[in-house]
C-alpha cells in the first residue's frame, strides 16, 4: 500500500521574502499578480489580514479597507526556485519527491515512516524543519496523492493524517474544491446543492459522469486510489560542481589557483555544452590547520569562461593563510541561467557591454554588489522621481535614455540645502552658499511642476529657476510659491 504525505506552503511568496528579513513586514504587506485584467491580493500578512484586507480581493478595494497597505508583484521565477530548493530538501524524507506548482510537494512515504518513528512523528519532524527554516506549512498524509493534497489543503489540522484503508472516511467532510476538477463543474455541482465529497461519493459513477463530465468522475476515482495517480518523481536541477581531494596539502597560492583553474575548467565545459551560465560560483577549500574557508563571487551577468571566475576568486584567495596548506576544494555553480552567444557587431559595442560587467564584478566581489548601484529612467515629470537606483549586476543595461524634453542640471541634490537670502528678489539677486556670496546675472524661469496627486508625502506645488550667476556657477533654484516666498533652496547645478 503506498502513502503519500503532502507538503504544502500556502504562503510561499511571503515566507521567501521574511526569509530575507525584508522591512514591509512589520506592517500590512500583501502580494499581488494581475488576473483578469484586474491586479488582485493573492497573499497577505497577518497585520493586512487584522485590517481587513482578504486573499481575492481587487487592489484598489484593498488600500480603501487598509491604506497603510504596502504590496510586492509576484514572482513566479524566484518562487518556482524556492520550491525546487525544497525539493532537494525533502530527500532526507523520501527518494520520490514531486513537485506540484506552485506551492505544495509530494512525498512516497512507503517503507520509510518507521525510520522517523512512525508516519505522525515524520510529518511533525518535517513541519518543524520548515518552520525552523521561516516557512510555513500543511501536511496530509493518504493512501493517494489527491487525497494527501485535499488533506493538507482542506484539512482542518495543520498535520492531517487518514490512516491506512481509510482516505474515504477522513476526506468526506472537506469541500468539493478538494476534489481538484474543473472549476466550471464545481460551479455546476454547487448550483445543485453539492457542497462535501461525501456527496460526492454517494452518487454512481454513470450519474457523475452524465451530469458533470467524466473529468470529475476520474478525479473522483483518482482521490480514492481507483484510478491510478503515482507520485511521479521530479528530477532535480542538475549541480554544477567539481571537486578535488589531495593526498598531500598545498600550501602556496600557485598551486591553488591551479587547483582552482581545473575545477573552472571542469564545470565551465559543462555549463557550455548546455549553453549555461552561472551568476554565483562558490569554492571550499579545507585547510589542515584552520579548517573550511567559504568564498562566494558574482557576476553582473551569466559566466561560463574559467578565465573570469579564476580573476575574481584570486582577490579572496589571496587573504587566506594557508600556514599548513589544503587539501580538499570543491567549487559549485549558482544561479544557472541561459545564455545566447552573439556575434560581436562591427561597432564594438557587446565588447563594450562586456567590459562593463566584467567592471561591475570586479567591484562588486570587492565591496559588495548591493553597493554598485545603476541609473535607470522613470517616468515622472518630477526631477527626483524622473531616475531608479538598483543595483547594477541585478539589471539589464540601457542603451539609451529617452530624450529629455526639459533642460534638466547635471547634478541633482537629494536634500536641497536652503540659500542665505542676502538680497531678496524673484528669483534673488544675491545668495549664500558653501560661505561664498553670488550675484544674480540672467534668470530663465518659473518651470511649476504640480505634486503627483497620488502621492502625499509632499502636496506643495514648485517653481523651479535656472540662474546664471556674475561669478560662473549656473544653479537650479526652488522655491515654494503661496507657503514662504522668502525661502529659496538649491535644487541642482548646471555643467
Amino acid at each position: 500500500m503506498r502513502r503519500v504525505l503532502c507538503l504544502w506552503y500556502p504562503n510561499l511568496p511571503l515566507d521567501r521574502l521574511a526569509r530575507k528579513g525584508d522591512p514591509r513586514f512589520e506592517g500590512p504587506f500583501a502580494i499581488t499578480a494581475e488576473e483578469k485584467n484586474a491586479w488582485r491580493i493573492t497573499h497577505a500578512n497577518e497585520p493586512a489580514f487584522k485590517n481587513g484586507v482578504a486573499s481575492g480581493q481587487s487592489l484598489a478595494d484593498a488600500r480603501a479597507i487598509c491604506p497603510a497597505l504596502l504590496t510586492a508583484p509576484a514572482d513566479p521565477v524566484r518562487e518556482a526556485g524556492l520550491l525546487r530548493s525544497l525539493r532537494r530538501w525533502a530527500d532526507q524524507f523520501s527518494p520520490v519527491v514531486a513537485l506540484h506548482e506552485p506551492d505544495a510537494l509530494l512525498l512516497d512515504i512507503a517503507g520509510g515512516a518507521h525510520l522517523f518513528g512512525g508516519e505522525t512523528d515524520m510529518a511533525q519532524t518535517a513541519i518543524q524543519r520548515l518552520v525552523d527554516m521561516g516557512l510555513s506549512a500543511r501536511a496530509g498524509l493518504a493512501d493517494t496523492r489527491r487525497a494527501a493534497l485535499a488533506l493538507a489543503r482542506f484539512g482542518s489540522q495543520k498535520i492531517a493524517i487518514a490512516p491506512s484503508g481509510e482516505t474515504q472516511a477522513h476526506i468526506e467532510s472537506l469541500p468539493l474544491e478538494a476534489l481538484g476538477c474543473d472549476p466550471r463543474a464545481l460551479q455546476g455541482m454547487r448550483r445543485a446543492g453539492l457542497k462535501t465529497l461525501g456527496q460526492i461519493f454517494a452518487i454512481k459513477s454513470a450519474d457523475l459522469a452524465r451530469r458533470y463530465g467524466v473529468d470529475v468522475m476520474q478525479s473522483r476515482a483518482a482521490l480514492l486510489g481507483h484510478h491510478p495517480d503515482p507520485v511521479r518523481l521530479s528530477a532535480p536541477d542538475p549541480v554544477y560542481a567539481a571537486r578535488m581531494s589531495l593526498p598531500d596539502p598545498v600550501g602556496h597560492h600557485k598551486d591553488v589557483l591551479e587547483i582552482v583553474e581545473r575545477l573552472s575548467a571542469r564545470i565551465c565545459d559543462r555549463l557550455k555544452d548546455r549553453n549555461k551560465g552561472a551568476r554565483q560560483f562558490h569554492l571550499t577549500l579545507r585547510c589542515v590547520d584552520s579548517g573550511d574557508h567559504h568564498l562566494q563571487i558574482g557576476f553582473a551577468k551569466p559566466c561560463c569562461e574559467s578565465a573570469h571566475i579564476l580573476q575574481q576568486l584570486s582577490f579572496k584567495l589571496d587573504k587566506i593563510k594557508l600556514t599548513y596548506g589544503a587539501d580538499w576544494f570543491r567549487l559549485s555553480a549558482g544561479q544557472i541561467e541561459a545564455i545566447h552567444p552573439k556575434q560581436p557587431e562591427l561597432s564594438g559595442y557587446s565588447q563594450a557591454d562586456d567590459a562593463l560587467a566584467q567592471i561591475i564584478s570586479t567591484i562588486g566581489n570587492r565591496i559588495g554588489f548591493d553597493r554598485v548601484e545603476r541609473v535607470l529612467p522613470q517616468a515622472s515629470h518630477l526631477p527626483e522621481r524622473s531616475f531608479l537606483r538598483v543595483e547594477a549586476a541585478s539589471t539589464e543595461i540601457i542603451e539609451t535614455w529617452p530624450e529629455a524634453a526639459l533642460n534638466r542640471p547635471l547634478v541633482l541634490f537629494e536634500y536641497a540645502p536652503r540659500l542665505s537670502i542676502s538680497l531678496a528678489g524673484r528669483p534673488p539677486k544675491e545668495f549664500e552658499y558653501q560661505g561664498r556670496s553670488f550675484h544674480l546675472g540672467t534668470a530663465r524661469g518659473p518651470e511649476r511642476l504640480s505634486p503627483e496627486w497620488w502621492r502625499t508625502e509632499d502636496p506643495r506645488t514648485r517653481d523651479y529657476w535656472a540662474v546664471q550667476t556674475l561669478e560662473g556657477p549656473r544653479f537650479w533654484l526652488l522655491t515654494y510659491p503661496g507657503h514662504a516666498a522668502s525661502e529659496w533652496y538649491l535644487a541642482g547645478r548646471f555643467a
